[in-house]
Parts: structure tokens; C-alpha cells; sequence
């Protein structure tokens, strides 16, 4: 009835065998019905979602002409090569879940999202998709296993770049890191709004750096400069699983549980300073806030700030938040960023620029903030090399009485947050 009263109107199609749910296949009889009674409409077609099982005679649905098919979805319950080229040459939607396809045949996307293939595309069959594709706009890849370079190693300095201007949004999960890498160093996306990348275990120790290396050069493009100031806010997290990176909407994140004992710093340090060192040269006067979340406070905080000094020299903002579960005395910080480093033989000032810090606590009660906050205030204010410290805020904290006191006479703003103040010599301190 409903083709009927159709005529000629474009249709969306939705077929079931319930496999893909977990459930038991439908009688052969339905699905023939079914196909007998919707085929002869596929020229009629828009948009597609077929969801069958792997051992599913594919061809009664997939091989029909669909001339008129946008969107096409596949959600297979194992997975399968599909061969035989599509006949849908205005497809410009692909979503296939434990499907391969004939992604050579397969060109003019707007949107592709590939998950949990076995069987491709492997690194050559999907650069030649998106080659193919220069109108895409959305990238979604995750948990494709072949990946693997069907490229000679010495060819790859030669490929020329694949450019994308209308790539909004990339999405990567769970994939091999060093094809993925050779990826992302090719694609070229002027306009590209939003990034994300994430890994949940380990392939190798060489390959961190890379990848973070080659993602680096995506989140801190050069149309990043172009944003409102509050967007261009650099937020790293780190702790003993964790690596993230994230400018505006775009972020990398490492999870990799159990880093190699006695490593785990030296990878981390690696990795960050790879990614950093990719951001475009426009982006790094623009960046004036940074901040640095649940990194032990320790060498490890130390190392990352002279790597975000290095690259940001003009921060004006630092934000610190300390790690979960632990108590943290602030001096180890302050100490790091209150005076000259000396290294090389040579003086140099950590982000002589800042003119705010704030300082929070994972946990309430958790940090305690002792007369090196106030020698912070002094010797900037006293420095001819440093801007001086106008706001501090501290959340979740534990300050002496007269510490405060200073402090608010100090600086044009002293924010308290769920602060704990004390009457305790041991925090006391004055700024003359």
C-alpha cells in the first residue's frame, strides 16, 4: 500500500533480519517476500539500512541498482567483504559496521564512518577514497584492524597531500598507530572544526611519539589562530594512564593502562613535546592560557611546564589542578615557576608573562598552600623580567590566615574557593 500510494516519490529503506541484534535469522520466505516486493522500487531508493547477518546472501539487496542512493548504513553481525562494486553512483553516505567494501569503486562521500572492520580498507584503499572524495565533510574510523601501508616505505615522502576544504569534523579509535600517522600527515583540512583521537592500549613505545606527533600538527593548525580568544585554551591531562591534549574542540587522548614501569614519565614527556612541536607557528602567540590537570606534582609537572614554556612563551594564564588521591604541597610548583631556570649555562624566565595562576585541588582539603605562594607574588613583582601577578585562585585549598591576608593585599583579585583558611604559624609570611 505504501509503494503504491509512493508513485514516484524517493524512498528510505529499512531492512532487518534481526541477526544483528543477537536474535535468530527471519524464515528465508520473509526475506525473499520482502525483497520481491521492494526491489523493483530501488531506483526509488535515498537511503538504505540493512542489517543482516554475516552469512546473509548480500547481493539480493546490496546488489540491486540503486541509482537515486544517498545514504547507505550496513550493520552486519560478523564480519564480511562485500565485492562486487556498488551500483550507486550519487552515494555520498557510508556508515558500515563489520562490512568491507569495494573501496576502490567507491567515490563522491560527503560522510564515511567505518567501525570494526577485519577486512579494510586497508591505508591504500582509504586514501583512495578520500582522494576520491573532495567534497567530504565528516571522517569517522574506528577499530579498523588492516590498516596496514600498502605503500613502500621510500614512496611515502612522495605522496602529494590530500586536500579536503570542506572536512569538518575527523574521528579516529583504536587503530594502528603508524598507518594512521602516514594518514594524518596527508590529509590536509584548512577548515576542519572539530578532532578527536583516542587509543586504549599499547603497540609499541615509538610509536607514541609519533602519532602525537602527527595529531599535534591537526589540533594546533594554523586556522586555529582565527578563533575567539576563550577557545584558544590549551588543557593537557596527564597521570599514570592517561595523555590528553585539547585546543577548542579538538583533542587527542592516550589511555594505556600500565605504562612501562620506570618509562611511563619519559614516554609521556616524549609524546607531549612531539604534538607540541606540530603546532603551526601562528598558534603559538595566540595560546595565553594553559592548563595542567592531575599530573603528579613532582618532576614530571616540572618537565611539562618548561615543554609548554618552551613552545608558549607569551602565557599569561596557568591553571594547575593537582592529581586525584593525593595530598599536594604547593611548593614544589611554585618553586619551579617562581624563579630563573638555569640550564645550559643560561638564565631563563618560566612564562614571564603570566599574570594569573590558579591552583586546584582534585579533592577538597587536599593542598596545602604554604609561604611559597607568597615568595611567587615577591620576587614577580620585584623581577624587571617578569609581568607581576595581579590574580591568584586557589580552590579546595588550605591557607594560613596571614598567608591570605597578604595575599589579598597584594593582588588586585584573591579568589578562595571551598578554601579551608587557618590560624597556622607554619603558613604564615609577609610581602615587604
Amino acid at each position: 500500500m505504501i509503494l503504491v500510494k509512493s508513485k514516484t516519490e524517493p524512498l528510505s529503506i529499512w531492512y532487518d533480519d534481526k541477526t544483528f541484534a543477537g536474535y535468530d535469522s527471519l524464515p528465508e520466505d520473509h526475506i525473499t517476500s520482502f525483497v520481491d516486493l521492494v526491489g523493483p522500487s530501488s531506483n526509488r531508493w535515498r537511503a538504505l539500512e540493512y542489517r543482516a547477518s554475516s552469512s546473509a546472501v548480500h547481493e539480493r539487496v546490496l546488489g540491486l541498482p540503486l541509482g537515486n542512493l544517498h545514504r547507505l548504513t550496513i550493520l552486519l553481525s560478523g564480519n564480511i567483504t562485500y565485492s562486487p562494486a556498488l551500483n550507486a553512483p550519487k552515494l555520498t553516505f557510508i556508515h558500515v559496521q563489520r562490512c568491507s567494501l569495494n573501496w576502490l569503486s567507491i567515490s563522491g562521500l560527503r560522510f564515511l564512518n567505518i567501525d570494526q572492520n577485519t577486512y579494510g580498507p586497508d591505508l591504500g584503499e582509504l586514501v583512495a577514497v578520500l582522494r576520491a572524495s573532495p567534497d567530504l565533510e565528516w571522517l569517522w574510523v574506528m577499530r579498523n584492524w588492516p590498516m596496514e601501508s600498502t605503500f613502500r616505505s621510500d614512496s611515502l615522502h612522495h605522496l602529494p597531500p590530500i586536500f579536503l576544504p570542506k572536512l569538518r569534523g575527523m574521528s579516529f579509535s583504536k587503530l594502528p598507530v603508524a598507518p594512521l600517522s602516514i594518514l594524518l600527515d596527508l590529509i590536509e583540512a584548512p577548515n576542519l572544526q572539530c578532532f578527536g583521537h583516542s587509543m586504549t592500549y599499547k603497540w609499541h613505545s615509538d610509536d607514541f611519539p609519533l602519532i602525537f606527533g602527527s595529531v599535534g600538527r591537526h589540533i594546533g593548525a594554523e586556522s586555529q589562530s582565527g578563533r575567539d580568544e576563550s577557545a584558544i585554551r590549551l588543557e593537557i591531562t596527564s597521570n599514570e594512564d592517561t595523555l590528553g591534549i585539547r585546543l577548542g574542540d579538538r583533542r587527542i587522548i592516550l589511555r594505556r593502562f600500565g605504562w612501562e614501569e620506570g618509562n611511563g614519565r619519559r614516554e609521556r614527556e616524549a609524546s607531549l613535546s612531539a604534538a607540541l612541536g606540530r603546532f603551526h607557528p601562528n598558534i603559538r602567540n595566540t595560546i595565553k592560557a594553559v592548563s595542567l590537570e592531575d599530573a603528579p606534582w613532582s618532576e614530571e609537572v616540572a618537565g611539562y611546564l618548561r615543554l609548554i614554556h618552551t613552545h608558549f612563551p607569551e602565557v599569561e594564564e596557568l591553571v594547575l589542578t593537582g592529581p586525584e588521591g593525593d595530598d599536594v604541597n604547593v611548593e614544589s610548583i611554585v618553586e619551579t615557576i617562581s624563579w630563573e631556570q638555569k640550564d645550559h649555562s643560561w638564565d631563563e624566565v618560566l612564562f614571564p608573562c603570566m599574570t594569573t595562576l590558579r591552583l586546584y585541588a582534585a579533592q577538597p582539603g587536599s593542598m596545602f598552600c604554604d609561604s611559597s605562594i607568597l615568595r611567587i607574588v615577591e620576587g614577580r613583582a620585584e623581577s624587571s623580567r617578569m609581568a607581576t601577578l595581579k590574580v591568584i585562585g586557589l580552590e579546595g585549598c588550605t591557607i594560613a590566615f596571614d598567608a591570605a591576608e597578604t595575599l589579598e593585599q597584594s593582588l588586585q583579585d584573591l579568589r578562595l574557593t571551598n578554601t579551608k583558611v587557618v590560624n597556622s604559624p607554619a603558613f604564615g609570611g609577609s610581602i615587604s
